[in-house]
């Protein structure tokens, strides 16, 4: 009887061995298949804000290099040139991403004119071209690189990294559960580097003027803009 009970203490003990290690394999498939589909839905979920990281300044790449779907090679210029890029590190897989493919392709509102949006996925060896072509927004342009992604050190998906494309400087970095915070985050990233006045300040003022005119059924091009005051003829 007392090698019974032994016995079963044995196998009780065996059992609770072997259903923590499947516990702890399951925790650990859940998080693997979280990474695969990029990481950031779990992100989104974690907050109504953004998750911007806070790194040390750095500068990007003085070019984003790969291949378009269609396979030709491309490259995009992220310093020596004007206003800034907007990079949008995107997959054809992650379900977090697909709002952002949306609005890219519904012209998705910049802060400013000289904002220029620029897709980067991974290569056709983790992606599909077909797919991508299928996703990418026809006015902007889709590079698939996976040595942009490690370029830059992207974490997660969807990330977005605003460039200074004057200077190459990374202006501000992070993941957004939607356009409007991508948005608000260019914006604060903007305002946090000094950019508040000059460019940004001016940009606001004709966006905040255009708003005013098309309100008042002024359109651009409309003679009343270039009627003189004083009545003078030009």
């Amino acid at each position: 009887m007392t090698a019974l009970v032994i016995l079963e203490g044995i196998v009780i003990a065996l059992l609770v061995v072997l259903v923590a290690g499947l516990l702890r394999s399951h925790a650990e498939i859940l998080r693997r298949l979280e990474a695969l589909d990029g990481g950031a839905e779990g992100a989104g979920a974690r907050t109504e804000g953004l998750q911007v990281a806070r790194r040390a300044p750095k500068v990007a790449p003085a070019a984003i290099s790969g291949t378009t779907p269609a396979g030709s090679v491309t490259s995009i210029a992220t310093k020596d040139s004007r206003g800034f890029v907007l990079v949008a590190f995107l997959s054809s897989g992650c379900s977090t991403c697909r709002p952002f493919w949306k609005a890219l392709g519904e012209g998705a509102e910049m802060p400013a004119p000289d904002v220029r949006p620029v897709i980067v996925t991974k290569d056709a060896s983790e992606e599909s071209p077909g797919r991508i072509a299928e996703l990418a927004p026809r006015t902007i342009p889709t590079i698939m690189s996976s040595a942009a992604w490690d370029d830059f050190k992207i974490p997660v998906s969807p990330y977005f990294v605003l460039v200074d494309a004057k200077t190459g400087d990374v202006v501000g970095e992070g993941a957004a559960a939607s356009w409007d915070h991508v948005r608000d985050l260019m914006v604060a990233a903007m305002a946090d580097a000094g950019y508040r006045g000059g460019r940004l300040d001016t940009v606001a003022r004709s966006i905040r003027t255009e708003a005013m005119l098309d309100a008042a059924g002024i359109k651009p091009g409309d003679p009343s803009l270039y009627r003189n005051p004083h009545g003078d003829s030009q």
